[in-house]
């Protein structure tokens, strides 16, 4: 019961009939579409040497969208115990929720934070990012108490809620005092942490809270449905931005081997009395 990526309706002969519409980090690939220039400006030396192709503007709403996306790839992989939306619109004050996906543990609300090459310390309800305080503790599980009041409403179950935060790529995660409510993970062992979350919720319970977080009346008015052709360009500025970050990364290991090449022979030259 994983959410359908593609957002026209489904036939109503198929498993995911009731799956709403929204794709994965949806308001963010139209901000970065919004804000990311048309074309290649980077050159033909920037394209060699792997320059970020994003524009600064564009950066953070684009580091979002790839990271919800990332998370989502994870949850629609959990296998048929799960029912999974994303980029779900709540009461209209409170942020869409990244994910929502129900499964034995319950319903666990994810939020997505992609923070690459950060260092990320979380104390209780403290986070800092590159020790700057953020107040995504509050935010996550603000999301989560929204999520919980809307499915109960919708579905007459009393169903456990979990916030989850998910930090993608970071450099370093410490979570020196556990939250008390919500539970961090990095994405790189997310499926493995929430396969083992104890089961809370069985049967027609389960059933009838998957029905109510995959059926579009449950929650609030979603943003303006993205074209195929945005999603198309949001796709290849991906492809795009991961061939730089690659280009990059090889010619600084080249740059390195180079130095420690000259520097080997140097010290070489200099013992054998060649140099100096």
């Amino acid at each position: 019961m994983s959410a359908d990526p593609a957002q026209g309706p489904a036939s109503d002969d198929s498993p995911s009939a009731l799956t709403p519409a929204g794709v994965p980090g949806r308001s963010d690939i139209a901000l970065t579409l919004e804000r990311q220039p048309a074309g290649d400006a980077r050159g033909s030396f920037g394209r060699v040497f792997g320059t970020n192709p994003i524009a600064p503007a564009a950066r953070a709403a684009f580091d979002r969208a790839t990271g919800a996306r990332r998370v989502a790839r994870i949850l629609d992989g959990l296998g048929p115990d799960w029912g999974v939306a994303h980029a779900v619109a709540l009461d209209g004050r409170t942020p869409d929720a990244d994910h929502v996906a129900v499964g034995p543990p319950g319903v666990l609300v994810v939020t997505s934070e992609h923070h690459r090459v950060k260092n990320v310390f979380v104390a209780g309800h403290e986070v800092f990012v590159d020790r700057e305080k953020t107040d995504l503790m509050a935010r996550t599980e603000s999301s989560a108490d929204v999520v919980g009041r809307m499915l109960r409403a919708a579905s007459t179950v009393d169903v456990p809620v979990t916030p989850v935060l998910v930090f993608v790529d970071p450099k370093r995660l410490v979570v020196r005092e556990k939250p008390e409510r919500t539970r961090v993970f990095a994405d790189l062992f997310l499926r493995r942490r929430l396969k083992r979350l104890p089961a809370t919720l069985a049967g027609e319970d389960l059933r009838a809270v998957q029905t109510a977080a995959v059926t579009a009346t449950t929650w609030g008015s979603p943003a303006p449905l993205l074209t195929a052709e945005q999603l198309r360009r949001f796709d290849t500025l991906d492809r795009t931005a991961t061939k730089a970050r690659r280009l990059k990364s090889f010619w600084m290991w080249a740059g390195a081997v180079v130095t420690l090449s000259a520097v080997l022979l140097i010290v070489q030259g200099v013992a054998l009395g060649i140099i100096g």
